[in-house]
């Protein structure tokens, strides 16, 4: 029986701030962790993701959220539209920690099959049925928009995590001191870079610096302490900060992980 990948990465990440598919982890971004270990097990992988979320080359398929806003069940209907047959392993972007014998013996069961996890049943961390893009259509179109009411329309298997290994390896995070504790444990010895771009390198005195992990703010407080970039829990407006060269940000509890490009330059307004 063919079997797939599907990875789910259309989603707002509002609690986090940023897009999760695109958080460092350990040198990768957190899509392409995910796509790799998907890749050591499954036949093919699709990634489905918003036309607005720029990602890096993947081995993967793209597949396009049509309606990105209404949650996982429709990126879920849009990867097995695109699979078509067999079975399909559902996982979310921010499962760095996914194991592939977890994803082999959960496809081993032959069907629709769900972990459960501390008593809530794990959708993203899913087998599915291929041909089931209809009904997960049929079910939205209901306002039915539970991952589980596809499953349960499946006839899906409950696991339970004695029956397969490494059934902690699910877990992901949500919050930016989620992900900023587990990159911590993950890559303590790499950090941030924290650069000085026109009027702000001169100020600095030097060009950039590694710097720990941690939010936005708290990777600006390595800065020097008479630039007073960030003061009274804002960014000061005389600065614009680049996140990676392609957003400016603003936000102070903005997660930055390892090997992120926090860059400073003068906004040309007085301070």
């Amino acid at each position: 029986m063919h079997r797939s990948g599907i990875v789910l990465c259309g989603g707002r990440s509002q609690r986090m701030g940023r897009p999760k598919a695109l958080l460092p982890w350990r040198g990768r971004t957190l899509v392409e962790t995910v796509v790799a270990t998907l890749a050591e097990v499954v036949d093919d992988v699709w990634v489905v993701t918003s036309e607005s979320l720029d990602l890096p080359p993947l081995a993967a398929r793209i597949v396009s959220d049509r309606q990105p806003g209404l949650g996982p069940l429709a990126g879920i209907r849009e990867g097995l539209a695109a699979v078509g047959e067999g079975l399909a392993f559902v996982a979310s972007t921010d499962a760095p920690h996914l194991s592939p014998r977890l994803v082999a013996a959960m496809l081993s069961f032959g069907g629709a099959a769900a972990l459960e996890l501390d008593g809530h049943v794990q959708t993203l961390c899913a087998v599915y049925a291929a041909d089931q893009g209809a009904e997960a259509d049929r079910l939205i179109r209901e306002g039915q928009m539970r991952p589980l009411s596809l499953l349960e329309a499946s006839a899906f298997r409950l696991v339970q995590p004695h029956e397969v290994p490494d059934a902690d390896s699910t877990r992901g995070f949500n919050r930016p001191d989620e992900y900023l504790s587990a990159i911590r444990m993950a890559d303590p010895e790499h950090g941030a870079v924290l650069e000085f771009f026109g009027a702000a390198r001169r100020r600095a005195g030097r060009p950039s610096a590694e710097v720990p992990v941690g939010t936005l703010a708290e990777v600006l407080r390595h800065a020097e302490p008479h630039l007073r970039i960030y003061r009274e829990d804002v960014i000061a407006p005389e600065f614009l900060v680049s996140l990676n060269g392609r957003d400016f940000v603003r936000d102070p509890s903005l997660p930055i992980g390892c090997g992120d490009r926090v860059i400073v330059m003068d906004s040309g307004v007085g301070g």
